[in-house]
């Protein structure tokens, strides 16, 4: 048997089924977005099939052609009211905002301007239904040359031309309406841009009598920027809810058919560990960008997901985030799991503030951090959350490597020298580093001693199979900050300790020599004892904000 071609790089719904390529059945999702509100809006992670989704619904209510042959194989078929009633019988507006990205206002403009003006053209028959001023403005979209008031009306403007012309009200389909709302944030014109982009979708919506129904897609549901205040009856489908839970991303059941598809059962557990984890109103999902990918390589595991494009503002907010969120990163790449509220309406003015619910926020939506369980009281948007699977964690380990090195000091060399026994070369490299990545406010808080712990253990990242890394461990009689113990006994072991200066200990050097002397007194290098290690090198790490003072013994 030949088996079917996979749907790598393709997200166009008519294409697919044509071609016989392969396809997961969601388009009961179709059956749910009738039964649901007026307007509605679903977020999920990049390449979690929103575009292909968006390109089935286009195909099953667009009245432009007959498109049975499409859906006749599928689970909607079996849905007689729901075909007779509304397939291919309206007027549709689609448009996508995946490739709108620049890096200044004018060209993200111009883009979002091109992508309506093809709105416009596509529809060119239905101006013979307008009145001759309609007509003027028509035109002038059409050619790009009109006013940004014009451009703001477009949608809402189209959807009346349409209702006009086929006396029917209109389904607008908006794919990946936020990926130009991040790009402007990553270039710095979020603020200039917001308004534009804010109420031209906000005319499309708001008390649109000629709307049937309105979808949106995309990763965030963007808050405080009047996009969706006023908008009747807004269904709003996110990871923690669920709505739609199933129709984004594939069930066990639907991994396991592929794989049995292709032959490729035998990775059951592998593809459990790599690529599962996400966790969509409570239902277990698989990545669907990278069972795809495994499929086309006969089983082979890689890093599928995480080395596609997107990742942009989840590293700057790692190398921009607090020493409090730096830690938390630290204890996921460990394994451990955090607790944080959940704000579903992200706010990317509070992410220059670092504020750590809408870091975690955008985490969470974005496919990084997976939930665990709802741990706030009724109502209480409390939520445990965890690195997602193995791919994942691939991710927040290299990122944290990335930030290092932007730094121009290679991460593990440093430590080499302390290895070494080069303790002066180790000083003056750990200094530049800290010059180079720190900021007043990682140290001026309640517990600054947390930026170099992290700072510390993001440059341990590379070591881990050469050392078994503790971190806040007890040891001995006290806990000692970062713990290294050598896999090789003939290898020395490292202690860590931080100590925040105060003016009573004297100076800096006098607080770095407390830290040697707890290491000592507390019996820290018990515990690297225990596994037959001989040499141990203690490490104390004084500061004041950017200034350090380091004693190795």
């Amino acid at each position: 048997m030949k088996l079917k071609r996979l749907p790598i790089g393709k997200s166009d719904f008519k294409d697919i089924i044509k071609n016989d390529i392969y396809y997961i059945d969601k388009s009961l999702l179709i059956k749910e977005i009738i039964e649901s509100g007026d307007s509605i809006l679903i977020t999920r992670p990049r390449r979690f099939g929103k575009t292909l989704n968006m390109s089935m619904m286009k195909y099953f209510f667009s009245n432009e052609e007959d498109n049975k042959h499409l859906f006749k194989n599928l689970k909607i078929w079996q849905e007689k009211e729901i075909i007779e009633k509304y397939l291919n019988k309206y007027p549709v507006i689609y448009i996508t905002f995946k490739d709108a990205k620049a890096d200044n206002i004018k060209l993200l403009k111009d883009i979002i301007i091109e992508a309506i003006a093809k709105v416009y053209i596509l529809n060119e028959k239905i101006m013979e239904k307008l009145y001759e001023p309609e007509k003027e403005v028509y035109n002038k979209i059409m050619y790009k040359k009109a006013e940004e008031a014009e451009y703001i009306n477009s949608l809402k403007n189209m959807s009346e031309y349409l209702y006009r012309y086929y006396g029917q009200k209109v389904i607008l389909l908006i794919d990946e309406y936020d990926t130009p709302i991040q790009q402007s944030y990553l270039n710095g014109y979020y603020k200039e841009f917001i308004n534009f982009m804010g109420n031209m979708l906000g005319c499309a919506l708001k008390d649109n009598e000629y709307l049937e129904k309105g979808v949106l897609t995309g990763i965030t549901r963007v808050a405080k920027e009047s996009i969706f205040t006023g908008v009747n009856n807004l269904d709003v489908s996110t990871v923690l809810g669920d709505l739609f839970k199933d129709k984004f991303g594939l069930t066990w059941e639907e991994v396991e058919e592929t794989l049995k598809y292709y032959g490729l059962e035998y990775e059951k557990e592998k593809v459990i560990e790599w690529y599962n984890g996400y966790n969509f109103g409570g239902l277990k999902i698989y990545n669907p960008y990278s069972i795809i990918n495994l499929a086309r390589n006969k089983g082979k595991i890689e890093y599928y997901w995480i080395n596609t494009s997107g990742n942009e503002l989840i590293k700057r907010l790692i190398k921009q985030s607090t020493a409090e969120v730096k830690t938390k990163i630290e204890e996921l790449i460990e394994g451990k799991t955090i607790e944080s509220s959940i704000d579903e309406n992200l706010v990317y003015g509070d992410l220059d503030k670092s504020t750590e619910e809408s870091i975690w926020t955008l985490f969470l939506f974005t496919g990084y951090l997976t939930w665990v369980e709802h741990t706030g009281e009724e109502g209480e948007p409390r939520y445990s959350l965890r690195i997602t699977n193995k791919e994942t964690l691939q991710f927040f380990k290299k990122t944290v490597v990335d930030i290092i090195k932007e730094s121009k000091i290679h991460y593990e060399s440093i430590l080499m020298e302390l290895i070494h026994e080069n303790y002066e070369e180790f000083k003056i490299a750990f200094k530049k580093i800290v010059e180079r990545t720190i900021s007043y406010f990682d140290v001026s808080g309640e517990e600054p001693e947390r930026f170099y712990h992290g700072l510390i253990l993001g440059m341990i990242v590379g070591l881990s199979k050469k050392y078994i890394v503790k971190s806040n461990r007890e040891a001995g009689y006290g806990r000692a900050d970062v713990i290294l113990i050598p896999k090789e006994k003939k290898e020395p072991g490292i202690i860590f300790e931080f100590k925040k200066h105060y003016i009573k200990e004297g100076d800096l050097k006098s607080s770095a020599e407390l830290g040697i002397k707890q290491i000592e007194e507390k019996g820290y290098e018990e515990e690297i004892k225990s596994y037959g290690i001989e040499k141990v090198i203690k490490v104390a790490i004084a500061f004041d904000k950017k200034n350090v003072e380091i004693i190795v013994k």
